[in-house]
């Protein structure tokens, strides 16, 4: 996923990124996969990330797989 990110900010975002993930990969072993769906379009939307539906899709198949995930930020 390609997160487009202010220069001056492009730390903050990297370090709210990385938390999100965590947090979600965290609790994806309880999470049904319509759940996580939502929880990551909130969590990700509330740091200012927006994404393409098939992006989304990609990701949260990543996680309840157990697969890495590569977001990359640009400026």
């Amino acid at each position: 996923m390609r997160i487009h990110s202010d220069k001056n900010q492009k730390w903050d975002m990297a370090r709210n990124v990385s938390a999100e993930d965590r947090k979600l990969r965290s609790t994806s072993n309880e999470t049904k996969a319509h759940t996580l769906r939502s929880e990551a379009i909130k969590g990700f939307h509330s740091i200012g990330v927006d994404f393409a539906k098939s992006d989304l899709d990609e990701y949260v198949s990543s996680v309840l797989d157990g697969r890495d995930y590569r977001f990359v930020i640009t400026f």
